[in-house]
């Protein structure tokens, strides 16, 4: 494969058919992002920038396939993400051609070491491309919604793998596929049909090397565990309208206990409310202080068997000679705080103290201004969300909620969180309990942006084999076994309740074990592999 198109080849493209290529490589990989059902597409979906890639890298621009590429993948961020711009159009386009540049420099980065080392183009793509993933996950700029192991999301029942090598592992499988697929088509058009068969047969077995696997672990996978009993509330307040509208705050926690009242019997052992269901910041050294707490007490006390989890706006005053990038400045009370965006746990049993864990994954510009722990001016501009505006910061102290027994233990996660397979495994106690996920996915409105992140629910219950709670204000809320297949849901933008059942399993995954581990590999080798190249040619290397 060190060369996939031979000087001799009919392959002549013009500028026509170069662009004619980045195009259509652009389609097919926003395809599984805006509907999922076509997931398949991402199998194929390189062939034509690898078409492109052959024909330009000798160009005398060696930029030229960066141009190309940045029209590929800018076509692919606006297919797959284009719906963030219902919240914020300045901030979408930001992100969209910021993620464009780095995916471009990426590709041009492993087409200037294989043109250099001349070697194929599969070894540097592959080590850079999934060293880039998992790099992606960790910066100030981290948004890792289109690497590529994602395109599975929906298709739970083949990647019941990803316990063993989480979302990497299907990128590996996506890019494997492209390569074999594309030499595939290039014999076939050089040779003819005869000459396929060991080439067709590379390809099917690489295709099918894990998905039997897969079946087979699909159907062997028993539940097990204790159950508990569990309800939760979907409010379904417009987070543009109703939800951070202060003169709301009280009626919407009154009406969401009323809601609980309404469900909740004696046979209920857990509770559940949605991310930010009390706007009103409380203090966390002093939750009394806030109505919406005391609320929250006096309900808990008509069931005292009841563990209550839902989100809240919370904040811890700071002295003025420590004060972290990102605080915030209370001009009226003359102090400085961290906000933060939290998950709130209260245990059942009245001398119960409350739990607070903190979002620390943050939507770049929205949730938290990137590089504002170097240049900390930055922290008041960013972007208005739905008229809520501020940083929040990363202390996080706890990463899990237990209960006063130790029996069960929760792994929360924060909206955003969902997408960071690692982060989420990494927190996965040995202790026997469940997943439980708090979201407002609102902000997007009725686009597949809400959807898509619904579909990163099932994989982080493969990852983790736990079960798994989804709790959304307007939906959509689920259950999810460990298999990762969605036991019941709720409709989108519907004020409703939930109820069931689900398994307390304990353990954890080789995935949650050991992390990231193909995307670290890759990381380093990809690392070697650009200084190597680097040191190489030092003057034709840019």
């Amino acid at each position: 494969m060190a060369s996939m198109v031979s000087k001799g080849s009919p392959i002549k493209m013009n500028i026509r058919n170069n662009i004619f290529l980045a195009v259509t490589s652009g389609l097919l990989l926003g395809l599984p992002w805006s509907a999922s059902a076509l997931f398949f597409v991402v199998f194929i979906a390189w062939g034509p920038l690898l078409l492109l890639e052959e024909e330009v890298r000798h160009h005398a621009n060696p930029y030229s396939i960066f141009n190309y590429a940045f029209v590929s993948f800018l076509l692919w961020n606006i297919i797959g993400t284009w719906w963030v711009m219902q919240a914020q159009w300045v901030g979408a386009i930001l992100i969209i051609i910021a993620n464009s540049l780095l995916q471009a420099l990426i590709f041009w980065l492993a087409s200037r070491i294989r043109t250099i080392l001349k070697i194929p183009l599969l070894f540097p793509f592959l080590l850079i491309w999934m060293g880039y993933e998992h790099f992606h996950l960790s910066w100030d700029l981290a948004w890792p919604w289109l690497n590529l192991g994602n395109a599975l999301a929906t298709a739970p029942k083949l990647i019941q793998w990803y316990e063993f090598t989480g979302v990497r592992g299907g990128t590996l499988w996506i890019i494997l596929i492209n390569f074999a697929a594309l030499k595939l088509y290039l014999t076939y058009r050089q040779k003819g049909p005869g000459s396929i068969v060991v080439a067709g047969a590379i390809t099917l077995i690489l295709f099918l090397f894990p998905i039997l696997p897969s079946y087979l672990i699909f159907q062997n996978f028993e539940a097990e565990g204790d159950t508990v009993n569990i309800a939760l509330i979907q409010p379904n307040l417009d987070p543009y309208t109703e939800k951070f509208d202060p003169e709301n705050y009280a009626r919407h926690v009154e009406s969401f206990f009323k809601t609980a009242d309404a469900i909740v019997d004696d046979e209920t052992q857990y509770l559940f409310g949605p991310e930010t269901l009390i706007v009103e910041q409380l203090d966390e050294k002093d939750p009394t202080a806030s109505v919406y707490y005391r609320d929250l007490l006096e309900f808990r006390k008509k069931y005292p068997q009841l563990n209550i989890l839902l989100g809240v706006h919370s904040y811890r005053k700071l002295d003025n000679e420590d004060i972290p990038p990102g605080s915030r400045f209370n001009s009226e009370e003359n102090f400085y705080y961290e906000a933060f965006n939290t998950a709130l746990f209260l245990p059942a049993g009245s001398a119960a103290a409350p739990q607070f864990y903190h979002k620390t994954k943050l939507v770049p510009l929205f949730e938290r201004m990137p590089f504002v722990q170097y240049l900390g001016f930055l922290g008041k501009y960013s972007m208005e969300l739905g008229g809520y505006t501020g940083t929040y910061s990363l202390r996080q102290e706890s990463t899990t909620f237990g209960l006063p027994d130790a029996s069960v233990t929760i792994l929360p996660i924060v909206c955003f969180e969902s997408i960071f397979g690692p982060y989420c495994s990494r927190n996965l106690p040995e202790e026997a309990g469940f997943i439980c996920m708090i979201t407002n996915d609102g902000w997007w409105k009725n686009t597949p942006g809400y959807r898509h992140h619904f579909n990163f629910s099932p994989v982080r219950a493969i990852e983790n084999r736990r079960d798994f709670v989804r709790v959304a204000n307007t939906g959509i809320s689920a259950l999810i076994n460990a298999k990762g297949m969605v036991i019941a849901k709720t409709p989108w933008w519907e004020k409703t309740t939930l109820k069931g059942r689900i398994h307390l399993r304990r353990g954890q995954t080789f995935f949650a074990r050991h992390g990231d581990y193909l995307g670290r590999i890759s990381l380093v080798l990809g690392g070697f592999l650009v200084l190597y190249a680097g040191i190489r040619n030092k003057k034709h290397f840019f």
